[in-house]
């Protein structure tokens, strides 16, 4: 591949890591500000363990609305 073409190639990709980086950093901004009305949560364990202390329990929760997702530990 020459030089040419290969910094063409290099020069394009930062040109979207800068775009994508603008647009995840808009998105971070817009799910601070949701206040997350509809979202969902699925409660979940891996409960039944040989020791019981193994035992854990957590939520997955998401949003509809700006498409957040986060995990917390415990049933909330």
């Amino acid at each position: 591949m020459s030089d040419v073409l290969q910094g063409l190639i290099r020069k394009a990709s930062d040109e979207i890591r800068e775009k994508m980086s603008a647009i995840l950093k808009e998105q971070s901004e817009l799910q601070k500000a949701c206040s997350h009305p509809n979202v969902t949560k699925d409660h979940k364990s891996n409960a039944g363990n040989y020791d019981p202390s193994s035992d854990a329990y957590w939520t997955d929760f998401r949003c509809p609305d700006c498409h957040k997702f986060w995990t917390e530990e415990g049933s909330r």
